[in-house]
């Protein structure tokens, strides 16, 4: 009689050795049209979604089935954006400007944009991405091959043009977290990582075969990069591990960015804002 309940015993002793491992993915919702929109950079204001609109020198803001709100027209291949609360940070590709843009109501249309002063001896060319962090700047600077970074006080350069570690090959996007300046080394075809002093950290995706790395969002816990030519998103953990390739929707995208716990990429060429949301994903393993 003692037998049944010594192999019962064992069963539950068996099963309590597996535990389910949750783990979150992204998963694609949606594509929403952006009719008459080619977008290059992508940001968030406050609960504004804005997009830079190159081939139409102009910004815009739209809403969730990719209607245009508003728009700041006359600008000049606007590229990378990025906004906080009260401003919009703009880089314009075609005069080698970079500004802020607020709300003014005196304004005929309603917004004031104000050009930085750079503090560098020379000038820009082509700046191709501007980020704002806590009263930090940093400019992608796509044809003099480097980056520019304000901590508040001073100006600082680095990077030139080349293949090897801190060098670069056209960066074309850029952002400040934390304790690290990421850049995304376009046709380097990888992301690399520097001090707030501008010495090379770590860098990422060079083995990935990637194809124009155009933009980077980086999250707590990952490195999200647009692969351009190759028509995905490559997810890395922050140590350069890859997590996800994601297919579904993307074409020529330029530029994500996570908001509300979605992530948004837009695809350049077609006029197109694809959604992703995270979902668990289950896998039993054994101890």
């Amino acid at each position: 009689m003692k037998y049944p309940y010594i192999l019962l015993a064992t069963f539950l002793v068996l099963t309590s050795c597996k535990k389910e491992e949750k783990q979150l993915e992204w998963t694609y919702q949606k594509t929403v049209k952006l009719d008459g929109i080619n977008p290059i950079g992508i940001a968030a204001k406050g609960n504004e979604l804005w997009l830079s609109d190159g081939d139409h020198n102009r910004l815009v803001q739209i809403n969730g089935q990719g209607e245009i709100l508003k728009s700041i027209d006359s600008l000049d291949r606007p590229m990378h954006i990025d906004a906080d609360d009260r401003y919009l940070f703009l880089a314009e590709y075609g005069n080698d400007r970079v500004s802020n843009i607020a709300e003014d109501k005196n304004q005929s249309n309603g917004f004031k944009l104000t050009p930085f002063w750079v503090g560098v001896k020379d000038s820009l060319d082509a700046p191709a991405s501007i980020a704002y962090f806590d009263a930090e700047l940093a400019i992608a600077d796509f044809y003099n091959n480097r980056i520019l970074f304000d901590d508040g006080k001073d100006w600082i350069a680095f990077g030139k043009e080349g293949k090897k570690k801190g060098e670069f090959y056209y960066p074309t996007d850029v952002q400040i977290t934390d304790s690290l300046i990421w850049v995304a080394d376009a046709y380097n075809n990888r992301i690399q990582a520097f001090d707030k002093k501008g010495k090379f950290v770590k860098m990422m995706g060079q083995d990935q075969k990637m194809n124009a790395a155009t933009g980077l969002f980086v999250s707590k816990d990952e490195v999200l990069v647009t692969d351009f030519e190759n028509k995905r998103v490559l997810v890395f953990n922050h140590d350069g591990t890859l997590k996800q390739e994601l297919k579904q929707g993307i074409a020529k995208a330029t530029d994500l960015i996570i908001k509300d716990k979605v992530l948004h990429v837009i695809n350049y060429r077609s006029g197109e804002l694809v959604l992703y949301g995270l979902q668990e994903k289950s896998n039993e393993t054994n101890l």
